[in-house]
């Protein structure tokens, strides 16, 4: 039975679109997970967790808030360590009360490979919407996007190892898709977890 079957949100083979979720094929020992479009913070956070536990391994929740500035939370172990938010100013999308600044050095303790300089650059915030002056320039050499453009979350993928693409837009893995799934709808489109309690 899996994590969602025990939850009651069981995941199906066929539904609508912008219910999908999709496994990509493991690259570099990263295995994305494209969600569907909605915003189901509580139920995606449990699950990275749920299945970090499972599987004992460490991975990143990536955001990006409606093109104006991306985050992250990562955990490892089935526990959350760091999370990073570019907008200082204010309670942080989905962290309430963390301190979203990043922790580089806890992330390369789980991820040996990765190195803590490597993240250093990303880890820029703006404070209440105010760009700091000569910061919107790429982060590393290479990078393509400036640190607050709405892509600059690709060149942090990048970084990570993780093989990305931009596609019409929108940010996509370019590894093949291993398996589908969609998430169980009432007759409106809505998934379960809108309209279960």
């Amino acid at each position: 039975m899996s994590i969602r079957e025990k939850e009651g949100r069981p995941l199906q083979s066929t539904g609508q679109d912008c219910q999908r979720i999709d496994f990509y094929q493991e690259c570099d020992s990263w295995v994305v997970v494209s969600l569907d479009r909605g915003w189901e913070w509580k139920e995606r956070r449990e699950a990275q967790i749920s299945v970090s536990r499972r599987l004992w391994c460490p991975g990143f929740l990536v955001f990006v808030y409606d093109g104006n500035y991306w985050g992250y939370e990562f955990f490892a172990h089935g526990k959350v360590f760091d999370h990073f938010v570019q907008e200082a100013v204010g309670p942080s999308v989905g962290f309430p009360g963390e301190d979203c600044r990043g922790k580089p050095e806890l992330i390369v303790e789980h991820i040996p490979s990765l190195q803590a300089e490597d993240f250093v650059p990303y880890l820029v915030q703006m404070h209440d919407w105010v760009v700091p002056e000569g910061a919107n320039i790429p982060a590393r050499p290479g990078d393509e996007f400036g640190r607050f453009e709405e892509c600059a979350v690709v060149d942090f993928l990048r970084m990570l190892g993780v093989p990305i693409r931009l596609q019409e837009g929108y940010v996509c893995p370019q590894t093949p898709v291993f398996r589908s799934a969609f998430k169980v709808t009432d007759d409106q489109g809505r998934s379960r977890s809108e309209f279960t309690p």
